[in-house]
């Protein structure tokens, strides 16, 4: 079992919990939990999959469908149980883009695909799920607000590529790209941090 494979396991698991999460005081079954949390932790993968032209993850190993199960049923259980489930999500939607988009930009690498691409790779990937979790639940996608949400993903993707490219032995580089993101983002969150409006395009700013 490598590193890449318990990330890539655990980003499943902590996704699927993000997606039922996000809807879980507007009354889920246990169906429509499962749904939810299983396409929101496979879909930015299966986009990354598709666009590199291999199988996707969870046809060549059914594990990650288990994983994504897990954890969408876990949240369920617990749902009623969370508080403040907004920021549960997006803590965990941070902690979840953080192991996928490290185990994207691996797998990237390793089938020889330029650096570029492999953060591309990463940073589809870490976003894919949570656009789509959004999407599906009827809610604001965190691309459309000024939260700090890309940039920690494009830091940690260039922070791996960095480190494979230099120090191509170094047995924690991984590590280090998940802590990047995981960091910056709980930071954000934390602080209520947002992008500064010289940065954005403000609504009405074209009319």
């Amino acid at each position: 079992m490598t590193p890449l494979y318990v990330l890539e396991m655990l980003g499943t698991a902590v996704l699927a919990i993000s997606g039922v999460f996000a809807v879980a005081r507007r009354g889920l079954d246990v169906v429509g939990a499962l749904a939810l949390g299983m396409v929101t932790a496979l879909g930015g993968g299966t986009i990354r999959d598709l666009i590199i032209a291999t199988a996707p993850f969870w046809i060549v190993d059914s594990n990650y469908l288990w994983a994504a199960a897990a954890g969408a049923l876990l949240a369920f259980s617990l749902g009623g149980l969370i508080r403040s489930t907004q920021r549960a999500v997006l803590y965990l939607d941070g902690l979840g883009a953080a192991l996928f988009a490290v185990a994207a930009v691996d797998k990237t690498l390793s089938l020889h695909f330029p650096e570029s691409v492999a953060v591309l790779m990463g940073v589809l990937t870490g976003i894919g799920g949570g656009l789509i979790r959004d999407v599906l639940a009827g809610r604001p996608t965190l691309l459309m607000s000024r939260d700090i949400y890309v940039t920690p993903i494009l830091l940690g993707c260039v922070t791996l590529v960095a480190w494979r490219h230099l120090a191509p032995d170094m047995p924690y580089s991984a590590a280090i790209a998940v802590a990047v993101i995981v960091g910056i983002r709980a930071f954000a969150i934390h602080r209520h941090l947002e992008m500064p409006l010289w940065l954005t395009h403000e609504p009405g700013h074209d009319k």
